[in-house]
């Protein structure tokens, strides 16, 4: 067998949703980086209805470890739900974990203090909170964060009602980004609406899979 190439990414997902864009991403933004996908759709749904436990917790990292044995030499997390199951499972796992919504995270307590959280499943919502806190405490900043679910979208997404999803998270989108200094959108499958909503808006809005590209491109030195 073939040792595995010096430079590989291992994306691990949640969903299918993500596989496609963030494998088109990697083509442009990492070229000649081969990528490793490991899906498993069964975790949000888990993390929805028990949270995330122990077991989910030992589930995360044994993924991690399997990515990594399968050759990447880094390994992005394609889900926020998944954060701080990543983080327990760091000091376990070889090689370096970036998390999908940490750089979109430093980038956002630099832009304003309050900070809107705009989530489609309500289990991204309390980690992404939490992740810019956190951010914002290294960085000597204080900040307001605002948790805003999307209901309903999660579920319009899942059944395959694209445009109904589309709308809704739109119309919430824009009716409560006035309040705040800067938008986020806590899950990457929502980062394709931000062209037709960012010029809508008068404040930033930020989403996380372009600059996690960019931080990808720093740790492998590609």
């Amino acid at each position: 067998m073939n040792p595995a190439p010096r430079n590989t990414l291992g994306i691990l997902h949640t969903s299918f949703v993500l596989v496609e864009l963030l494998n088109d991403l990697a083509r442009e933004k990492l070229p000649g980086v081969p990528v490793i996908n490991v899906v498993d759709d069964s975790l949000v749904g888990y993390a929805i209805n028990r949270g995330v436990d122990a077991a989910l917790r030992q589930r995360i990292k044994n993924y991690l470890l399997a990515t990594a044995d399968a050759g990447a030499t880094v390994i992005l997390s394609a889900c926020s739900t998944m954060g701080e199951a990543v983080d327990a499972a760091r000091g376990a796992v070889p090689v370096p974990i970036l998390k999908i919504d940490e750089a979109m995270a430093e980038k956002a307590v630099t832009l304003g203090r309050r900070i809107g959280i705009f989530a489609t499943a309500s289990s991204t919502l309390g980690p992404t909170a939490r992740l810019l806190q956190a951010k914002a405490k290294a960085a000597g900043r204080t900040i307001e964060t605002s948790e805003q679910l999307c209901a309903g979208a999660f579920d319009l997404l899942l059944a395959g009602r694209i445009a109904e999803h589309d709308r809704l998270v739109t119309d919430i989108v824009l009716g409560a980004a006035p309040q705040f200094d800067v938008v986020l959108f806590a899950q990457a499958s929502m980062s394709r609406l931000a062209p037709a909503i960012a010029p809508r808006l008068t404040r930033p809005l930020l989403t996380s899979p372009e600059l996690a590209m960019e931080r990808l491109k720093s740790l492998l030195g590609a």
